[in-house]
């Protein structure tokens, strides 16, 4: 039989194999095995074995060919290799295609495929074995424990099988060998976690050895990354931090390929490094890694000094909340990097500071005249490589900037990157006009003398479209354009709106899925910007919006790849990677700005409305994670935009409904709820269940309990597996063994928490006093992250949460005094400002609602809290005792002695940050002055003081309504005191 033959056969078995009379089915049958024991040609062997396997689909399951699989056993246990492999790839085969019929026979291949892996003779054979029991892994179940026993006895001949490929050099039969470890440990069956420590120490000793082909080693580090975020339960049980992060640095020291999209095994050690920062807690990965970095910074070879600054800038990532405070600390490392003498330790020290910056934007500001100097300098450095990556670290300082800080540095700036702008091209003008935007985005207003000589730059950038480079750079004007739009305003940039609007879209013709994408970030931007007079353009970018979000994804498992799998993959399914990779790209940033354009355009987007929330429902359920969480989120911004335009009166806390919403209102939230709910569901991705409850919480402080009317009980459920740590996106967090009791998390499980903690307190916020039957539940699990042993982060979170929801819960929080009392008094005396500072907002707010006898406490309440009065770096500790005392006075006047108490909030006044603290402050100052205390009268000239700096700038420091009763009594007060009106600060405000 030829291979198209063979072929053939398989193609058209489903379509006629039924219609053929028994009789010519049983030769074909029998012809077929006697034709693949027979035939010489390995290729032709496998097309008939898929055919083979093409029958044997529809006649297995249904009782018949019953000799078929009593044929394939004795194949494999023949003393002829050619038999053997034809056994074992007949079996594969049918693992591909049917796997039920031999759910009651793993007990018997797993004994078959014991004796192949180890056959003496064949070593197709031994792969094809490797590939079978991938198949079979797949259909294993967690409960199923003697199977799960029998696999892992087989792993150790596994790796063996590997082991012989790489020596052999065999990279086919190698990369089979990798793709099954990849498959055995994405699985949730257990098949690997006996053996974990012996794969790492197998797969870092390939991924460490020079001899082996790269591409060979970046496979075994590959591994690496799916252990790292798969099993870092294990990781952590075993104590393998160290071992792993000292077998990768070594490799990080090897040189990396001109090409900066190409793989190489040191780019894939960094990878795993950056995988293991960010999955396990940085307490014990941190430490680990600055060892190394210190060690390596002092070594004379420059290829370890790139290596320190390439493990820096992918730690901070999962890093960034553990080592804020030790930043400082951290700093010279890398201005040594900055001013090393080789060029490859140089750009790496730019990479990291843009890591950096982007995750700790507060300390790089703080630092910015140790920074900025250094970067100027690279700007200049003769090595274009340098000064494209110092241009990224410039982007990324100037991205952090307060528009006080950065006009210090813009004329300077400006005029480099104009420079700098004239004279490059290409992939080198990229980082150039992307830096120009930061500045925009980070100068606002003071922009505006740039603005002139910027524009027709922008403009000759986004009218060429010959070459990709040029749709590149197109795409990255777009975006800086439309930072500039924003920064100089409405007014400046009104004369150039149509021409550049029409450039925009003009870029949507271009079948290039990035310059769509800055398109529609360009749109978003002009919505913001120019509000309902954007309508306009609606019926133009609407449908290509719209059309973006249904852009049909090639499917991978309908590419048809050869039959002879020894040919290798497709440049079909690598392009369908890209292609896909593009698209999803654009799906997110045309959902974005979906939601981003309602906002803005309000009522003149109504008719696109129906398609658009059809289209996020669908995302809802696509495969990539941006995709999910963007859907939300732009759900969630219809509900709030709809909740804008039906101008209710404010929302009262409290269900069923004390305020009615709009039917259109309420048709929103149900349609947008039912698929945020059923994503967070079943969402597996911690970054989409983090971006949820944020979105929620911001909904639910904008629209009120409407939100979850009809869902509260599911969104209570789910935020309590969150803390249960049962929720799908959590399964990590554990394995076979259970899930680890451990004080110390990575940052992004303890975000999880962070974000559920926070939506606790909205739920709270929105229902009001009746939450006291879902706060019960949720509070022990709450407590207990406000322990000695917890991170700052943790215990901080903790008690924030606590002062919140007695905020909402009110009068409420009663039934809890006893229990939240304690911990509110813990946490004043917490050793770390922050806790410090939640613990006296919390306890204010305890005194302030709650029913039960509290006024015994008063006394040690406030000799915690004076404390916190003295001079700390950390201002919200004083603002927030002020509140706190102001509460506590306002509920239980005759509780406290007032003198010694006034005279310490008067001497600390006025508030400066904390400024929502400023409502308890004034309504106790107003009361007193109500009740006529002379002591509050006494002070008047320090008081008069105090009103006129909150009534001054910065605005912003009073709601309006505390604005308007302390204007009131000034007035009053001059009245009686006349004296007051030669005060023109104070004459001023009540004019």
């Amino acid at each position: 039989m030829s291979d198209p033959t063979a072929v053939e056969l398989r193609k058209y078995t489903n379509q006629w194999w039924s219609k053929l009379d028994q009789n010519i089915n049983a030769g074909i049958k029998a012809r077929l095995l006697d034709v693949i024991l027979q035939e010489p040609h390995k290729l032709v062997r496998h097309s008939t074995a898929r055919a083979i396997s093409a029958i044997a689909n529809g006649e297995l399951p249904v009782g018949q060919w019953n000799n078929l699989l009593e044929f394939l056993y004795q194949c494999c246990q023949s003393p002829n290799a050619g038999h053997r492999e034809v056994g074992v790839y007949v079996l594969y085969s049918l693992f591909e295609v049917i796997t039920d019929v031999f759910n009651d026979h793993r007990g018997q291949l797993f004994e078959l495929f014991s004796r192949s892996l180890n056959d003496p003779e064949s070593k197709d054979v031994r792969i094809t074995t490797l590939q079978a029991l991938g198949k079979i892994a797949e259909f294993i179940e967690i409960e199923e424990e003697d199977d799960i026993a029998q696999f892992q006895k087989l792993v150790p001949s596994m790796v063996n099988v590997l082991q012989q490929a790489l020596s052999e050099n065999d990279e086919d039969a190698a990369t089979k060998g990798f793709e099954l470890f990849d498959t055995l440990i994405l699985l949730e069956a257990p098949l690997l976690s006996k053996h974990i420590a012996q794969l790492i120490e197998f797969f870092l000793n390939v991924a460490g050895n020079q001899q082996y082909e790269e591409s060979m080693r970046i496979m075994a580090l590959q591994f690496m990354v799916w252990v790292s975020t798969y099993k870092k339960a294990k990781i952590q049980r075993l104590k393998l931090v160290n071992p792993i992060i000292s077998r990768l640095m070594p490799i990080g020291t090897e040189n990396d390929p001109e090409d900066v999209n190409e793989d190489s095994p040191s780019r894939m050690a960094f990878r795993v490094i950056n995988s293991i920062s960010t999955q396990l807690p940085p307490q014990q990965v941190f430490p680990v890694i600055l060892e190394h970095v210190v060690a390596y910074m002092q070594n004379h070879d420059p290829k370890y000094r790139k290596a320190a600054m390439m493990a820096f800038a992918v730690f901070v990532e999962g890093c960034a909340e553990y080592i804020r405070p030790k930043f400082n600390d951290l700093l010279p490392l890398v201005v040594s990097g900055l001013q090393d003498p080789e060029t490859i330790v140089r750009k790496a020290a730019c990479i990291a500071l843009s890591c950096f910056a982007g995750e700790l934007e507060e300390e790089v500001t703080e630092n910015h005249k140790t920074l900025m100097p250094l970067v100027f300098n690279l700007l200049d450095d003769p090595n274009q490589e340098i000064s494209k990556q110092a241009c990224g670290a410039l982007d990324a300082i100037l991205e952090s900037l307060d528009e006080e800080i950065i006009v210090q540095y813009l004329p300077a700036v400006m005029q480099k990157l104009l420079t700098l702008a004239d004279h490059v091209s290409g992939e080198r003008a990229i980082p150039v006009f992307a830096a120009i935007g930061s500045a925009a985005h980070a100068a606002n207003g003071e922009f505006k003398p740039y603005f002139a000589q910027t524009i027709p730059k922008l403009q000759l950038l986004m009218s060429k479209s010959k070459t990709e480079e040029d749709l590149k750079l197109r795409g990255v004007a777009t975006d800086t354009l439309g930072a500039i739009a924003e920064a100089v305003g409405r007014d400046e940039f009104k004369p150039y709106v149509a021409n550049f609007m029409q450039l925009a879209i003009d870029g949507l013709q271009h079948d290039h899925p990035q310059l769509r994408e800055c398109s529609y970030c360009f749109f978003s931007v002009m919505a913001r910007v120019f509000g309902s007079d954007f309508a306009p353009y609606l019926e133009v970018i609407m449908p290509q919006l719209i059309k973006s979000c249904q852009i049909e994804e090639k499917d991978l498992f309908e590419i048809e790849v050869p039959d002879e799998e020894d040919l290798g993959e497709s440049d079909e399914e690598d392009d369908a990677y890209a292609f896909n990779h593009d698209i999803i790209d654009e799906k997110e940033i045309a959902a974005e700005a979906i939601g981003e354009i309602f906002t803005n355009a309000k009522s003149d987007f109504l008719p696109y409305v129906e398609p658009c929330v059809n289209e996020l429902n669908k995302l809802g359920t696509h495969h990539a994670d941006s995709v999910r969480k963007t859907a939300a989120r732009s759900l969630c911004r219809f509900m709030v935009t709809f909740y804008e335009m039906a101008k209710l009166p404010p929302w009262e806390p409290g269900l069923p409904l004390r305020v009615p919403v709009h039917s259109n209102v309420e048709t929103m939230v149900k349609y947008a709820m039912s698929t945020i709910v059923a994503i967070w569901e079943d969402e597996e991705a911690k970054s989409v269940v983090i971006e949820i409850c944020q979105q929620l919480v911001i909904t639910l402080k904008e629209c009120g309990p409407c939100i979850i009317a009809d869902c509260v009980d599911e969104v209570s459920n789910l935020t309590l597996k969150l803390f249960e740590k049962t929720h799908p996106c959590q399964t990590d967090q554990g394995d076979e063994d259970g899930v680890l009791d451990d004080d110390e998390e990575a940052e992004l499980d303890a975000k999880v928490i962070d974000v559920a903690s926070d939506y606790v307190a909205a739920m709270a916020l929105v229902i009001g006093p009746e939450f006291a039957e879902y706060f019960k539940v949720f509070l022990p699990h709450i407590k207990k992250y406000y322990k000695k042993s917890r991170p700052v982060s943790d215990r901080s979170m903790a008690i924030g949460c606590l002062g919140e929801c007695a905020l909402g819960l009110k009068e409420g929080i009663t039934p809890f005094t006893e229990t939240i009392l304690p911990l509110f008094l813990k946490a004043v005396g917490d050793e770390a400002d922050e806790v410090r500072s939640n613990g006296a907002y919390g306890i204010g707010l305890l005194c302030q609602y709650s029913k039960a006898d509290i006024m015994s406490h008063y006394p040690a309440i406030l000799t915690a809290l004076h404390s916190l009065f003295g001079a700390s770096s950390f201002v919200n500790i004083a603002d927030n005792a002020c509140g706190a005392v102001s509460r506590m006075i306002l509920a239980h006047p005759e509780a406290v002695p007032l003198e010694q108490v006034l005279q310490v909030l008067f001497s600390t006044l006025p508030l400066k940050q904390d400024f929502e603290e400023n409502e308890p402050v004034f309504e106790c100052i107003f009361q007193l002055f109500r009740a006529n205390n002379a002591f509050v009268f006494n002070q008047l000239p320090i008081l008069l003081n105090i009103f006129a700096k909150v009534l001054g700038p910065p605005e912003g420091q009073l709601k309006e309504n505390i604005r308007k009763e302390l204007i009131e009594l000034i007035r009053a007060l001059a009245k009686q005191y006349p004296e007051i009106m030669n005060r023109p600060d104070l004459v001023a405000v009540m004019a």
